[in-house]
């Protein structure tokens, strides 16, 4: 008999730690905003923060936690670590197409370049105490919290 190859069914504790996490994506990108020059365009940084918070608490944390693999801890840290790297990224890509649209780089390789650069100098700006511990303390919460929820509802 073939196995077919289901897809898994949402749970309770991937909806639980997709809001947490668009929460603190939030709340994060709030702290980051004294940190960055004036007239930078920080529109999109909430959404942005709480998108990639969705994606990472849904597909990822919630999933672990649910199945039970791994410490709530360190699923809560990886959670929020992510969440941070790839909101940089998606503010470093736009960062660098803009660029690439005024024809600032000569080869895509010096583009690509330029995206990690962009993200060095993101991560370095936000790089301030209380950005960091309202980063790591809320992947710690979110993970306990998503472990209660999951273990609550196999």
């Amino acid at each position: 008999m073939a196995r077919m190859n289901a897809r898994r069914l949402p749970t309770f504790a991937g909806l639980v730690a997709a809001i947490l996490l668009a929460v603190l994506g939030v709340g994060v990108s709030e702290l980051t905003r004294p940190y960055f020059d004036e007239g930078t365009p920080l529109t999109w940084l909430h959404p942005v923060a709480a998108a990639m918070g969705l994606i990472v608490g849904w597909f990822f944390t919630g999933p672990k936690l649910q199945k039970g693999k791994g410490n709530p801890v360190a699923i809560g840290l990886t959670s929020s670590i992510v969440q941070a790297f790839l909101t940089m990224f998606i503010f470093a890509s736009d960062l660098m197409l803009t660029r690439a649209l005024r024809n600032s780089y000569r080869t895509v390789m010096e583009a690509v370049a330029g995206v990690f650069e962009a993200m060095m100098d993101y991560g370095i700006r936000v790089a301030q105490p209380d950005v960091i511990v309202a980063t790591l303390l809320g992947g710690v919460l979110v993970g306990f919290i998503t472990n209660w929820v999951a273990r609550r509802t196999r």
